[in-house]
C-alpha cells in the first residue's frame, strides 16, 4: 500500500514537472525597449584608416630576390645538369607570375565583392 502511494506521488510529480516544462511562457516586450537600448549605446567615432602597402612592398622585394636568385642560378648552372635548368624554369615561372599579378591582370580573374 505504501509502495503504491509512493508510485502515485512520483507519477503525479512527474506529470506536474512535464506540464511545467511544456508550458510556453508569454513574452512581452515593452513598446519603447529598442529606443531605450539604442540610447544606451555609446556613440561611435569615425576611424580614419591609412592604407598600408605591405603587400606591394613584399611583392617588389620578392621580385628583386627572384631576379638575384635567377642570375645566381644561371651563372652556376651552366653545364651542371637538369637540376640547374629546372631551378631556372621554376624561378622564371615565379617571376612571371608575380609580374602578371602586379600588372593588374588578376582583376580579370579575381572578383571582389
Amino acid at each position: 500500500m505504501h509502495e503504491q502511494r509512493m508510485r502515485y506521488n512520483t507519477d503525479a510529480l512527474e506529470e506536474r514537472v512535464v506540464r511545467a516544462l511544456e508550458r510556453v511562457p508569454e513574452v512581452t516586450i515593452p513598446a519603447e525597449f529598442a529606443a531605450r537600448v539604442a540610447a544606451q549605446v555609446p556613440v561611435r567615432r569615425t576611424v580614419s584608416v591609412t592604407t598600408s602597402h605591405y603587400g606591394l612592398m613584399a611583392m617588389r622585394t620578392s621580385m628583386a630576390v627572384l631576379v638575384i636568385a635567377l642570375v645566381g642560378v644561371a651563372m652556376h648552372a651552366t653545364g651542371r645538369g637538369m637540376f640547374g635548368v629546372a631551378m631556372e624554369w621554376v624561378l622564371c615561372a615565379e617571376l612571371i607570375a608575380l609580374a602578371v599579378w602586379m600588372s593588374g591582370v588578376r582583376e580579370l580573374f579575381v572578383h571582389e565583392a
